[in-house]
C-alpha cells in the first residue's frame, strides 16, 4: 500500500511490569525503524517515560568488544566468524 493511507495495529498487554512494557515499546520502535517505515509509536497514558528512557539507555550499553565472560553474545558470535576465506582456483 503506497497511497499514503494510514494503517493501525493494536497490542493489548496484561499484567506486565513497567520494565517489560518499556522493552516492548522500544522494541516496536526499533523494529519499525529497521524496516524503514514511516510510523509513530505512542506509549499509553500510564507509561513511565523515565522507564522508557532508562531501558533505551540500557541498549546502548551493549558492546561488541566489551562485556563479561568473553563479551556479549554479539561479540562471541562475531569472533567465531572466519576473518579470511581462501578460494582455490582450478
Amino acid at each position: 500500500m503506497t497511497n499514503g493511507q494510514e494503517r493501525e495495529v493494536t497490542i493489548r498487554l496484561r499484567g506486565i511490569s513497567e520494565k517489560k512494557y518499556a522493552h516492548i515499546v522500544n522494541a516496536l520502535w526499533m523494529q519499525l525503524r529497521a524496516i524503514d517505515c514511516d510510523f509513530s509509536v505512542a506509549p499509553d497514558e500510564q507509561a513511565d517515560l523515565s522507564e522508557l528512557d532508562k531501558r533505551w539507555d540500557e541498549y546502548s550499553q551493549v558492546s561488541w568488544t566489551g562485556g563479561g565472560r568473553s563479551g556479549t553474545p554479539q561479540a562471541v558470535a562475531a569472533h567465531q566468524i572466519p576473518r579470511t576465506v581462501t578460494v582455490e582456483s582450478r
